[in-house]
């Protein structure tokens, strides 16, 4: 099994501030004051994302993400928010896959439950980050989705 899969992205994403066990109000407390754009590096380079996928999951532009790298500025609470409730869901899927590379693979691959589409084509969205994990749940516990 991968290493990855047992990896908390929670607490890569938040440079070890928050993970998965974490309150709710510690998570909306850093989500508010915003990610350092460290933390979102790391995690890139775990999913090995180019910079046009960065921009479409978390909602933003490569422009203001590069922004935010040379100036080293906190990330804003939009793009936080998206960023740990991708961290979230990537958590869930690399341990449900047993390795990053699978959890990506299925991601990419279409599915009818995502008008054949794959599933990365929602990643963007709060109720297509649910409606993966209510799949890879319903997988889990041998439902059928």
């Amino acid at each position: 099994m991968n290493l990855a899969a047992n990896i908390d992205f929670i607490s890569v994403i938040s440079n070890g501030a928050i993970n998965q066990m974490s309150s709710p109000m510690d998570e909306v407390n850093l989500i508010t004051q915003g990610l350092t754009v460290s933390g979102l590096l790391k995690f890139i380079r775990a999913m090995e994302w180019d910079s046009n996928t960065v921009a479409r999951v978390f909602r933003t532009t490569k422009r203001t993400l590069d922004h935010h790298v040379k100036n080293k500025k906190l990330l804003s609470m939009s793009i936080s928010e998206n960023a740990v409730d991708v961290a979230r869901i990537t958590t869930i899927g690399a341990a449900y896959f047993g390795s990053i590379e699978r959890w990506k693979k299925w991601l990419e691959t279409p599915h009818v439950q995502f008008g054949k589409e794959p599933p990365e084509t929602v990643l963007h969205a709060l109720r297509g980050r649910e409606l993966i994990k209510r799949i890879i749940l319903g997988l889990e516990y041998g439902f059928a989705t």
